[in-house]
């Protein structure tokens, strides 16, 4: 049975339909820095059939006052709807461990490290980041193209421990 957990939320509702797609995207880093939680920019058509956007901002309450001048400041709107929400999830532990990358032809071995986050229920989730900088140091020491999905579904793997190594073709 999973312990869902709950804690007050707020979303902004914010419609743009007079600024390009590089200023609204531009703007992301900004709320996440004034303590958004999660930003979303979703493409739209707005009156007269003009190209805009809906971006959906989640947020504390604590942060709402910094998120609102951002609002105003960013995309020069003179209003915006706040819902009032509950956000629910599951706990989790961020771990750090740590990767043996070996190549089967060469036998070279890189040593490497994967952060994730492990729900309650067991299920796991790699950090992006992790995953990236993972991925560029094995593409350099081994001189290879690896996709990010196959390092993601590697590093998954370890997170579960279902594998202790990543074994290179």
């Amino acid at each position: 049975m999973l312990n869902v957990h709950t804690k007050d939320g707020l979303v902004f509702m914010v419609q743009v339909d007079h600024l390009s797609g590089e200023s609204i995207g531009q703007s992301i880093e900004a709320f996440y820095q004034a303590g958004a939680s999660n930003v979303q920019v979703v493409s739209s058509i707005t009156k007269k059939n003009r190209p805009g956007y809906i971006v959906f901002i989640d947020c504390r309450p604590q942060y709402s006052e910094a998120v609102e001048k951002l609002i105003v400041s960013e995309y020069v709107v003179g209003g915006w709807h706040v819902i009032n929400t509950k956000h629910r999830y599951l706990h989790s532990e961020i771990v750090d461990y740590p990767v043996d990358v070996i190549s089967s032809h060469t036998e070279d071995r890189y040593r490497g490290r994967i952060k994730g986050k492990i729900f309650e229920g067991g299920t796991v989730r790699p950090e992006h980041d992790s995953v990236v900088e993972l991925q560029k140091g094995i593409n350099r020491f081994f001189d290879r193209e690896l996709s990010y999905n196959y390092v993601y579904v590697k590093a998954a793997d370890i997170l579960t421990g279902v594998n202790k190594t990543i074994i290179l073709d």
